[in-house]
């Protein structure tokens, strides 16, 4: 057996849990993901397997001498223990983080937890594709998957869009509904961003109703403070100040950079008007700032400090 693509398995790995819980609905759903694809079977197949041996009694490793693996047979045999094994460790995590939240939060259709070490892009059972940094948390919901949390990071969304079953993504205190559409959201410790790359999201949608279209950008800080930006086909960020202090401004920046961006207790009430583009490149960026502005800005440890032109360096 050959090694099954990533996402197809995450897919697999998706129903295989979710089965208990499942209605006609999405059995029906389940069997035309199934026969769709070969590829699609076949997961399954490993998925439920490496089940059912996560479950028996472990058997002794039979030893391979290393010239063995140039036999067709047993190169067959390692390649298909190789597949279980995959499987068995992605549903394991999968299985755990969904025990522990239906533990916390009453039974029901319990939301799978993934946490990404690197970039990673999971396939969703309704086509839709998540896009996850690397750091970034994400639980996505039970029952029809058609909902999501954004625990931590930055995670880009491209939904298949249904008007009567809306895609939805918490963050926070925070609800981003789409409207058939590619959008990111990163939540950070200061806030929440929400970009738009493709249709629209409907922001807010039990209250402000704020609708953000292709090129649209919000972040909102603490406090419920917002801030309306644009974004550029490359992904450089454009924000528009009139006024805000110091300290907000330097909030959103970090939001969107991902980085610790603060200024001293001196500049952090001063006003500021103006643009602020930024790359994504936080040196190049940071340096930008200070040269717009005309203030001392200094990387320390993991962040930037925005300080008067006069203010000492440490």
């Amino acid at each position: 057996m050959t090694d099954i693509d990533d996402m197809v398995l995450d897919v697999a790995i998706g129903w295989h849990v979710r089965q208990a819980e499942m209605d006609e609905s999405a059995w029906l759903d389940f069997v035309t993901w199934l026969e769709s694809d070969p590829a699609h079977a076949s997961a399954y197949d490993v998925v439920s397997i490496a089940d059912a041996e996560r479950h028996a009694a472990t058997p002794a490793a039979l030893p391979v001498a290393a010239n063995d693996e140039d036999e067709p047979g047993v190169r067959r045999w390692y390649h298909r223990r190789r597949g279980f094994a995959m499987a068995a460790a992605a549903l394991a995590a999968v299985v755990v983080g969904s025990v522990g939240l239906m533990e916390q939060r009453g039974g029901g259709a319990a939301p799978i937890e993934i946490a990404a070490n690197g970039p990673r892009t999971l396939a969703l059972a309704d086509g839709t594709q998540v896009a996850m940094e690397a750091g970034a948390r994400v639980a996505i919901g039970g029952g029809d998957q058609r909902s999501a949390m954004v625990e931590s990071g930055r995670v880009t969304f491209r939904v298949t869009h249904d008007a009567n079953r809306p895609f939805t993504v918490r963050v926070g205190d925070w609800e981003v509904q789409d409207i058939g559409t590619i959008f990111a959201i990163t939540r950070g410790a200061n806030g929440v961003d929400v970009s738009v790359s493709e249709g629209s999201v409907l922001f807010d949608p039990r209250n402000s109703r704020i609708t953000l279209k292709a090129g649209e950008a919000l972040t909102v800080l603490p406090g419920q403070r917002i801030m309306r930006s644009r974004v550029d086909s490359d992904r450089t960020r454009t924000l528009a100040f009139s006024g805000q202090p110091i300290g907000f401004v330097a909030e959103s920046i970090g939001l969107v950079l991902e980085r610790d961006v603060r200024a001293s207790d001196r500049v952090a009430q001063m006003p500021f008007t103006g643009i602020v583009r930024l790359t994504g490149d936080a040196p190049r960026d940071m340096s930008h700032f200070a040269e717009l502005t005309g203030m001392r800005v200094s990387h320390e440890g993991g962040g930037w400090i925005i300080a008067s032109p006069g203010a000492p360096t440490r």
